[in-house]
């Protein structure tokens, strides 16, 4: 068995900084108030390397704050590592045409809530038909999203009902389910890591692959604070998927993962190795159609 270690320098030292921060180092997002909505869509450089991520970040539910820090840095590194050119933002205004056209994936890093208007999601759904790549990262699988049915059908799938408090975080072995598909290239069979591990109302249908699964002996999928109490999903890892991929009709490929609540998280190579894996696939960068049969 693999466990995660921290090995960043990066993400100790901005761990140290975060004491005294709540456990859940969660905050409650406002409603979109008539500034933001008027506000001029972000303007990446025109020095930008291709092909370039988009990682996006706006939260109208709660805001992962470690969480989307630490997966910043790290989606910045792995694209940088790569060769990609990247752009960080927490604006919906970049979903335009025009703006969209420069990037070949766009990483929704825990997006929480329905933050894009009519015209934005428009031009999101054109730009992901004409091969478009996305990851989806944890917050941006929780459900608040639902509202916007295109993307909770299509992108996500499975909707998300609760998660541990008793406690938040836990260690859980991820076990592989599809050794052979690319996005799980070079992950050992089974790993520890340490989250907050969501539970949903079922497993993704026949659209969607699963690629990862819990095993629910090695934690306590359980709920004693609010809401759903009891979040066992079955007894094998099958049961309870984690992380998923979609090649859409149009062209488009999606990979979704639950993980990526905490800092550390991003810093366990297993994480990152998942991470390039999906950045690779969907870009069909160095990937074949594995996984599109």
């Amino acid at each position: 068995m693999t466990r995660w270690i921290l090995t960043t320098s990066f993400f100790a030292l901005f761990g140290a900084s975060l004491v005294g921060c709540t456990s859940s180092a969660e905050t409650p997002s406002t409603a979109v108030t008539a500034t933001e909505m008027s506000r001029p869509a972000p303007v990446p450089t025109e020095y930008m390397p291709q092909p370039a991520v988009l990682i996006y970040s706006e939260t109208r539910g709660w805001r992962h704050e470690e969480g989307i820090a630490g997966g910043n840095v790290a989606l910045m590194e792995i694209a940088r590592d790569k060769g990609f050119g990247y752009f960080t933002t927490q604006h919906a205004e970049i979903f335009n045409a025009e703006t969209l056209s420069r990037f070949d994936l766009i990483v929704f890093n825990s997006a929480t809530g329905d933050s894009l208007s009519v015209d934005q999601k428009a031009a999101f759904k054109t730009w992901l038909a004409d091969d478009g790549a996305v990851i989806l990262i944890h917050g941006s699988i929780d459900s608040s999203q639902k509202d916007w049915t295109f993307y909770q059908d299509e992108l996500v799938g499975p909707q998300f009902i609760s998660h541990p408090m008793a406690p938040q975080f836990q260690a859980a072995d991820v076990v592989v389910l599809n050794t052979g598909h690319p996005v799980m290239a070079g992950l050992p069979d089974r790993f520890e890591a340490t989250d907050e591990w969501y539970s949903f109302d079922g497993v993704p249908d026949g659209r969607f692959v699963t690629l990862a699964g819990l095993d629910e002996t090695t934690y306590s999928p359980r709920n004693t604070v609010y809401g759903v109490e009891d979040l066992r999903m079955g007894d094998q890892p099958e049961d309870h998927a984690i992380i998923w991929s979609r090649c859409l009709p149009e062209g488009g490929r999606v990979v979704a993962s639950a993980l990526g609540h905490t800092l550390e998280s991003f810093a366990a190579p297993e994480h990152r190795q998942l991470i390039s894996n999906a950045m690779n696939w969907t870009m069909k960068s160095g990937a074949d159609d594995v996984g599109c049969d």
